[in-house]
């Protein structure tokens, strides 16, 4: 390791025990190992781009990430904010559960998925933005603010907008910070009922095999002048032999030297199709290669 690195590397783990700091982590949190892989962002450069893979192996108790400086960065969460969007739904009795329908309000929109009838289940899979905008106007600021404060999540700021400022507004979170929500979540150790943190298990359930599960969700923020794509979850194996956690957040952008000369500037929706997949594909190779999928 460079001194640049290992330098990066203290600041790193420092900006760790502050992000983990009101109770949210357990004591001996001290105790986990954290170091930077540089190599695990050789898949952004190849893309042309800049991102960060954050990773935890919950069995190792130890931390690993491919940017030490981009792990403690905030964005806004974007459609990964679904996550607690689908506990709050759950816990405010706005859905009964997974199956709950929510009516389409006939207003066409530019995902054709979007555009019908949605349960909790498939709105979370389609990230069906109306129908947790819904969701959020049922709850109301208060209730939307006093979750956010309750479980600490990211910078829990809800506003200016309640029913959009995951998408919008001032609500910001780190990798870093995702990876601390889904632990919590994953735990047991955020004040939610027992059976709203089951039935959610189910929704946020992306993957199965007969060895392991992934839980995860995308989101992605088009709002500023560079947009940002999301990947975060965690995977745990069936052996009981512990789970990892990850957020991979990156820039949604071709390098404008990659292009054709003369050739337009992407719209949003070609890079949804052009760059979208990769956020999983990266997340996958990194977990593969810390032995935390197969």
């Amino acid at each position: 390791m460079t001194l640049t690195a290992a330098r990066q590397s203290l600041l790193a783990l420092a900006a760790l025990g502050l992000a983990l700091l009101g109770g949210s982590s357990r004591a001996d949190s001290a105790a986990e190992a954290f170091r930077t892989a540089p190599e695990l962002g050789q898949g952004f450069q190849a893309l042309g781009t800049r991102g960060v893979i954050a990773l935890y192996d919950e069995q190792a108790r130890r931390w690993t990430v491919s940017d030490a400086r981009r792990a403690f960065q905030s964005f806004r969460p974007a459609s990964t904010f679904k996550i607690p969007g689908t506990l709050i739904a759950l816990e405010a009795g706005v859905a009964s559960d997974e199956t709950q329908v929510f009516k389409w309000d006939g207003q066409k929109r530019w995902n054709e998925d979007w555009n019908q009838d949605q349960t909790l289940q498939t709105a979370f899979r389609f990230s069906a933005v109306w129908v947790y905008q819904h969701i959020a106007r049922q709850v109301g600021a208060e209730g939307m603010q006093s979750r956010l404060w309750a479980w600490r999540y990211g910078n829990a700021v809800a506003g200016p907008k309640h029913d959009s400022f995951w998408l919008d507004g001032d609500l910001r979170i780190t990798a870093v910070q995702q990876i601390d929500f889904l632990r919590r979540l994953a735990e047991h150790r955020l004040p939610i009922s027992e059976r709203s943190a089951a039935l959610a298990r189910r929704v946020f359930l992306r993957e199965e095999t007969p060895a392991w599960r992934l839980f995860a969700k995308t989101g992605w923020d088009g709002t500023g002048p560079v947009e940002l794509g999301w990947f975060v979850g965690w995977t745990e194996r069936k052996t009981g032999a512990g789970r990892c956690f990850f957020a991979l957040n990156m820039d949604m952008q071709i390098d404008a030297k990659a292009l054709p000369q003369g050739a337009k500037k992407p719209t949003q929706h070609e890079l949804i199709r052009q760059l979208g997949p990769h956020r999983e594909r990266l997340a996958r190779e990194a977990l593969q290669a810390q032995g935390c999928l197969d």
